[in-house]
């Protein structure tokens, strides 16, 4: 009489933890743009932002984030990434605060380039080109 209620039970409070794990995930990230609009839409607003590339760990910044029980202030003044640059500041750049190769200002390619990038609009204007 057990057995067949734990063949049930069982696999359906698993199923409910996978369910309550992968909820988890889309609100951390709506939390995070929440807290920085800037990233909204960019590569930032991504689940690589607190993971590694394959998604099967947390990046240095998204352990700090976990150590930090969630909060994203209280870890905007660390450098988790060993990089030099706060956290906050490399929010603010878009890069990724989790991985110490991105850093502000450095060179991406364009497959991993900002929707937001700033242009310098003096560039495509003629009018402030110098004549020599």
């Amino acid at each position: 009489m057990i057995r067949p209620i734990a063949r049930i039970l069982v696999p359906l409070l698993l199923l409910a933890g996978l369910a309550l794990a992968a909820q988890a995930r889309p609100r951390i990230k709506r939390d995070f743009v929440a807290a920085y609009p800037k990233t909204a839409g960019t590569r930032l607003d991504a689940c690589v932002t607190c993971h590694n590339g394959d998604m099967t760990a947390l990046n240095p910044y998204g352990a700090a984030l976990r150590k930090g029980t969630f909060n994203f202030a209280q870890i905007e003044k660390l450098d988790s990434d060993g990089d030099g640059i706060s956290n906050r500041k490399e929010i603010d750049a878009l890069s990724f605060p989790g991985d110490p190769k991105d850093k502000p200002g450095a060179r991406r390619d364009s497959s991993s380039a900002d929707t937001t990038a700033k242009r310098d609009s003096s560039a495509a204007r003629p009018d402030t080109l110098k004549k020599k």
